[in-house]
């Protein structure tokens, strides 16, 4: 009878653990997600298309002041003060409220062909990449001057090139903080943000066209 009783509870004890280990692994597979995501270890640049990407985060959505082509005055300006006339030859993509590291991105693969101070941007840097076959240079304006790449240096697309300089001081040369964007129509090296005459204006694209 005692034999009989310790094959049973030895049979019970297997049973138990049995039904515990089961009901275990089901609710620790119901709590976990099917797949685990791949951790990114840098931060991507955003998408525009499979051949060009934004130069900057929320490029699009943050063009509220000055598009490209506006003719700008001291009277009309959405910014005031304002100190330029003409047309706009680029997009102003606008971050005064962000206080973090806001990067710049290179649209496509290319070459850095300019990265200077300049008066009306602070740091500015120019880099020549092709459109269509054709040779352009895009200029991105009111950078730190610290995160400057070198003159000849070659860069892909998706490249982080710099940083937007800090507001309302020499980084920016004084200006808000935000993006001058545009893009010349040809690979000549043209700084200009502003030009007087729409025929001048058509030295550059609406950088909105080419995304």
């Amino acid at each position: 009878m005692k034999k009989y009783l310790i094959l049973f509870t030895i049979v019970l004890l297997l049973a138990l653990t049995y039904l515990f280990l089961r009901y275990f692994k089901t609710s620790n597979q119901a709590g976990l997600p099917q797949s685990t995501p791949t951790l990114t270890q840098t931060t991507p640049s955003p998408t525009a298309s499979p051949s060009l990407v934004f130069p900057i985060s929320q490029f699009k959505e943050r063009i509220t002041k000055k598009p490209f082509g506006a003719y700008i005055t001291p009277q009309n300006s959405p910014v005031q003060p304002e100190r330029f006339i003409g047309y706009h030859t680029g997009v102003d993509v606008e971050y005064e409220e962000v206080t973090t590291d806001v990067p710049v991105y290179a649209i496509s693969d290319g070459t850095i062909v300019l990265a200077e101070t300049a008066s009306g941007y602070g740091g500015v840097l120019m880099i020549e990449i092709e459109l269509d076959n054709t040779p352009h240079t895009v200029l991105y304006g009111h950078l730190r001057p610290s995160s400057l790449p070198k003159v000849g240096q070659k860069v892909k697309k998706g490249e982080q090139l710099a940083v937007l300089g800090t507001g309302n001081s020499p980084e920016t040369d004084n200006e808000r903080r935000h993006l001058h964007f545009a893009v010349l129509s040809d690979n000549r090296l043209d700084i200009k943000g502003y030009v007087q005459t729409k025929n001048e204006l058509a030295g550059w694209l609406d950088p909105l066209a080419i995304f």
